[in-house]
């Protein structure tokens, strides 16, 4: 299969559900470049998938352009976002995305639907960034849901715990890092000061730059 074609078999849904409480406004909306978050993440998924739709309230995205879900069982998180994804699917696969990603990558986007085309398992995810979290981002087939309605039905709502539970494969550190792929696009905006790091950097230092999680989500480091 031609890397730069869609996967017909894999549907896109951004996970955009989230108050933005730290942040202390919408992170979806807010500009980076020449474009918001949210359309950078439509983009990525439509350049990669068959169709592309939003995980969040509807009245936030009524001009999006494209279909928006709000979450079936409302107040579990991402999680929740995922389980109304897989309901709503019309294909075996569903790429997640979180909104506030700003630095992920297609190429990276193609290797996990790869990757997950080639495996049977459950769920197809990034290396974690430590134990038992992982970035927002995975492919799952349709046949998840019934593990995720079992974890949500008695109140484990962290996706973390969920993936422990199924059969999944997880891409090793040693492979991420062999296939070219840089940690920088796992990096999450969490906060006002993230934004603006993020800004700063793309602004001002065209040359690649690494990035390293602590325990806020965010550290970003010149090479």
């Amino acid at each position: 299969m031609s890397r730069q074609r869609r996967f017909s078999q894999v549907s896109g849904f951004i996970l955009a559900g989230g108050t933005g409480r730290r942040m202390g406004f919408d992170k979806a909306h807010l500009p980076l470049g020449s474009e918001s978050l949210l359309d950078r993440q439509i983009r990525l998924l439509r350049s990669v998938c068959r169709s592309v739709a939003i995980l969040g309230p509807a009245a936030r995205f009524a001009n999006a352009g494209i279909p928006v879900y709000e979450d079936e069982i409302s107040g579990r998180g991402p999680l929740g976002g995922i389980c109304t994804g897989l309901r709503r699917a019309r294909t075996e696969l569903s790429l997640f995305l979180g909104c506030d990603m700003p630095l992920m990558e297609v190429r990276f986007l193609r290797y996990l639907c790869e990757q997950a085309l080639e495996s049977r398992v459950l769920a197809t995810i990034p290396p974690p960034w430590e134990k038992g979290r992982y970035p927002l981002c995975a492919v799952l087939r349709r046949c998840a849901l019934v593990m995720i309605n079992s974890c949500l039905g008695s109140g484990r709502n962290q996706v973390g715990r969920f993936l422990a539970r199924v059969p999944h494969r997880a891409i090793s550190k040693a492979e991420f890092a062999r296939q070219g792929f840089s940690t920088r696009i796992f990096c999450n905006l969490n906060t006002p000061e993230d934004y603006e790091r993020v800004k700063n950097l793309l602004c001002c230092h065209p040359e690649p730059f690494a990035v390293i999680l602590d325990d806020s989500c965010l550290a970003l480091r010149l090479r």
